[in-house]
């Protein structure tokens, strides 16, 4: 890694304050989910933090900013939005409510707020890393992670928009399986995916080597533990038809072919 011991501790210390911050707050409203507002807005603090005590910026930096900036923005508003829309607990944080009742009120500073602080940490790493690299020019590969990353952001937005526009006319059970749905399940969680390729191949290319944690974890955490795996459940259970589509469309891999109900 490049840098100093202070651009990377003073990022962190400014996303945990956030966390820290956030976890009074959802003692306040017994809504653990207040913690997604920080999500994406936090990865923009840490890269803005450590943009600040570099100083003097070069083109790949001012890439990294704005990309990690439109996709930080754009996923605290999305997530607030549904927070505040939908009114009521995340059912992820319910069920570990449950799990880890009684006194969740202290144990969820540690197993929500704090882990995600450390998590979004080292997804962070890359970016973090390559803003401290010495000045280069951008070159073949960080063209290619930029145009990656923009097309991740472009996917997930485009995803978003088409969830959103579903739910504003869906009956309860109804299932959206159409648009981008009716080729692959999780298309922001691809999204997701494709964007932190991106980012870890501008990374990369400055020699910021732990640029390939970013898609790494992000992966990981999205296709094996907290996105797919538990949506996919909930999903099973409150949608009558869910257990067929998930036979028929794939998961994250998207088929060229729409997969419609009849085939």
């Amino acid at each position: 890694m490049f840098g100093t011991v202070e651009s990377y501790l003073l990022p962190f210390a400014v996303t945990l304050a956030a966390f820290v911050a956030l976890w009074g707050v959802s003692l306040a409203k017994r809504d653990s989910s207040v913690v997604d507002f920080w999500w994406g807005p936090g990865f923009l603090a840490m890269l803005a933090t450590a943009a600040w005590l570099k100083g003097s910026l070069d083109p790949r930096d001012l890439a990294l900013l704005g990309l990690v900036g439109a996709w930080a923005l754009r996923l605290g508003w999305t997530l607030g939005r549904r927070r505040v829309t939908e009114g009521h607990e995340d059912p992820r944080y319910t069920a570990l409510r449950r799990a880890w009742d009684p006194g969740f009120w202290w144990k969820s500073l540690g197993i929500v707020f704090v882990l995600q602080a450390v998590i979004q940490f080292a997804i962070a790493l890359g970016p973090l890393s390559a803003l401290s690299a010495p000045a280069t020019a951008i070159g073949v590969l960080g063209a290619v992670g930029i145009v990656v990353a923009f097309g991740g952001l472009a996917l997930e937005t485009m995803a978003d928009a088409e969830l959103d526009a579903f739910k504003r006319t869906a009956r309860p059970g109804d299932l959206c399986d159409t648009g981008l749905r009716a080729h692959v399940r999780h298309p922001n969680y691809l999204g997701e995916i494709v964007f932190w390729v991106g980012i870890g191949l501008i990374a990369v290319e400055a020699g910021a080597w732990t640029g390939l944690l970013s898609p790494l974890l992000i992966t990981v955490f999205l296709t094996q533990v907290s996105g797919a795996p538990m949506l996919d459940e909930r999903l099973s259970e409150t949608r009558p038809g869910y257990a067929a589509y998930r036979e028929r469309v794939p998961g994250f891999l998207p088929s060229l072919r729409p997969q419609t109900r009849d085939g």
